[in-house]
């Protein structure tokens, strides 16, 4: 990894940078302006702005401004707006010097993941993405076995041809809907590279998902963690009654059941019996059961692939039903002050969104990525107003938005670093990986410069490559994280140029990922697989960032530490969802650092 040196400096330039190109960019699209070049000008004349937000032309012995960031997230170079990944026609490897690639090629492996994305892994009638365990392989009894006599070292029916029907075993948990999220956003942008029918029914399918996982609430705006309808194979509500009690806390996730007239059922810890709540209104979900207590971690999902799909698909009847749920969510944040309200009307565990003193930067970044994005897709004035007045400038002679004990004052922009997330062997890499999940997500969108340069700080100097910090983002062969750092840093005029190394280091990952996610065997076999320390959950953890040839297959690997020494076991019958490689597949895709012939 290179570091640029004079980094701080950098950030306090970019700072600068960020005013003089927030006071530019307030001029409108073909409106006359003076020119940094001077008032006159020769006829057909053509620059960029010193910072690259706008280009300048000379129409009629005037300069007209055209603003390539608020007008498209774009570039001024050479006379035009350009997308910023493709500013300076960059060139990226392909990894050539890859000896530990699989036989196959990123795209052979991409096409045999989508395909069994919809063969095996999203059932159409449960509409979300989730990790399935085949049933054994019946043998021949010998020895006076009583039949059936099963090998479950093997399946019954081979993964090449295995279908959501042949499922003996979902793998659904508490954070499906963060898991399925992911996977929507690798379809937008398949969608968007590709146009392909196939790709807008599997968003059209994942979509009635995400609406069914938010009206199952009864809050509009609150997605459910988990939930399970009545008479599928391989997946049922618990049947342990304690997990209905609802928890006097708030810091357990209990399970709920909808009665058949359609209000909430849980159970009376003196009776042991379930009891109906005045939550009612959900007669679509008779015989449903499902999870409370979301978290950010489902949000940090969710709202990526609402952004993706609102930037990405040009389907209008997509957009529609995408922003419906946008809507919700965002006045779910208005109403409740940036908070998760769940329907026992209690702000869950962890549902505070709004940024106070301890982490500002990841709860400014969740919360100001989460209402972009519904200002962004719904265009709604309201919305856009409320994070002006609330978020972005709170006016001094104004009562707070915010009335919580320890809320800030300060503008969300100002807040976005430090994210207070690197604490060593201490670290929590679901915080990481929802901190450059909501990073991605308003990078997505944001075209104001003041915000847009404040977040791009907070991500390459805060997050993903600090100074003095062990275990760095920028080192962890994270194949998502690096083309999402590399698709959102500041580039053009004044930066430290395009992440070649990042990109190369992801396709070389891409090149290790095996072309089956079945469980495997596998173990740390490098130099540096020795434990140097323990992590918050007293696990071992060791100095060397596992790269993709000896990491264990996971639900979505990029999203968990490469320092663990965890070591797996071949299990064919066990086969984890492709969101992961297909998401950084496809952004790969998207942004030209992966070629289609690769």
């Amino acid at each position: 990894m290179k570091h640029p040196a004079g980094r701080r400096g950098r950030w306090l330039g970019l700072a600068a940078l960020a005013l003089g190109a927030f006071a530019l960019s307030s001029a409108a699209v073909g409106c006359d302006s003076e020119s940094p070049a001077g008032p006159e000008c020769a006829e057909g004349e053509i620059i960029c702005s010193e910072d690259g937000f706008e280009l300048h032309s000379c129409v009629d012995g005037a300069w007209q401004i055209t603003p390539c960031m608020q007008g498209g997230l774009q570039l001024c170079e050479d006379g035009q707006c350009v997308d910023p990944w493709s500013y300076g026609s960059p060139t990226w490897s392909d990894c050539p010097g890859e000896t530990r690639g699989t036989a196959e090629s990123l795209r052979d492996k991409m096409l045999g993941y989508e395909e069994i994305a919809k063969r095996l892994h999203v059932h159409p009638d449960l509409k979300w993405m989730m990790a399935a365990v085949l049933p054994c392989q019946e043998i021949t009894c010998t020895g006076g076995e009583t039949p059936p006599c099963l090998d479950c070292t093997q399946p019954a029916v081979a993964e090449a041809d295995a279908t959501y029907d042949d499922v003996e075993l979902w793998q659904s948990g508490e954070n499906d809907g963060l898991w399925s999220g992911l996977y929507l956003a690798a379809e937008a942008y398949r969608y968007a590279v590709t146009g392909e029918a196939e790709a807008l029914a599997m968003i059209e399918l994942l979509l009635e998902g995400q609406r069914r996982r938010m009206a199952i609430t009864g809050v509009p705006g609150l997605y459910t963690r988990q939930n399970i309808p009545p008479d599928v194979d391989g997946l049922s509500c618990p049947t342990e009654l304690e997990r209905y009690i609802p928890d006097v806390e708030k810091d357990d996730n209990q399970w709920v059941r909808v009665g058949p007239g359609g209000c909430v059922q849980v159970v009376d810890p003196d009776t042991m019996e379930f009891v109906a709540t005045d939550h009612c209104g959900l007669e679509e979900f008779a015989g449903w059961c499902w999870l409370d207590n979301v978290s950010q971690d489902e949000y940090s999902g969710h709202m990526l692939a609402h952004a993706a799909v609102a930037k990405l698909v040009d389907d209008p009847d997509v957009q529609e039903k995408n922003n419906a749920l946008l809507r919700q969510v965002g006045q779910h944040l208005m109403d409740n002050e940036l908070e998760l309200t769940d329907w026992d009307g209690r702000r869950t565990e962890h549902g505070k969104l709004w940024a106070g003193d301890s982490l500002s930067g990841f709860a400014a970044t969740i919360s100001l990525a989460y209402m972009q994005t519904v200002a962004f897709g719904t265009g709604d004035p309201a919305v856009r107003e409320w994070i002006d007045r609330c978020m972005l400038g709170p006016p001094a002679d104004e009562p707070p938005c915010i009335h919580k004990f320890g809320a800030a004052t300060l503008p969300y922009d100002q807040l976005l670093a430090p994210c207070g997330l690197h604490l060593g062997c201490m670290s929590n890499w679901n915080g990481f990986a929802m901190h450059m999940m909501s990073l991605h997500t308003l990078l997505l969108h944001e075209q104001d410069p003041r915000v847009r340069v404040a977040a791009q700080q907070a991500l390459q100097y805060d997050l993903f490559e600090p100074d003095g910090v062990d275990r760095p983002l920028a080192e962890q062969h994270n194949a998502l994280y690096n083309f999402i750092f590399a698709a959102d840093k500041a580039l053009g005029p004044g930066s430290d140029g395009p992440a070649y190394d990042e990109v190369e280091d992801a396709i070389c990952m891409l090149k290790q990922f095996p072309a089956s996610q079945h469980v495997r065997t596998m173990s740390c076999t490098g130099p540096g697989c020795v434990e140097v320390c323990s992590d918050r959950l007293d696990k071992p953890l060791t100095d060397y960032p596992r790269p993709m040839a000896e990491r264990c297959m996971s639900t979505f690997v990029w999203w968990g530490s490469p320092y663990t020494l965890k070591e797996c076991t071949e299990d064919p019958r066990n086969i984890k969802p492709p969101a992961d490689y297909l998401l950084a597949y496809w952004m790969g895709r998207y942004y030209g650092f992966i070629d289609e012939s690769m």
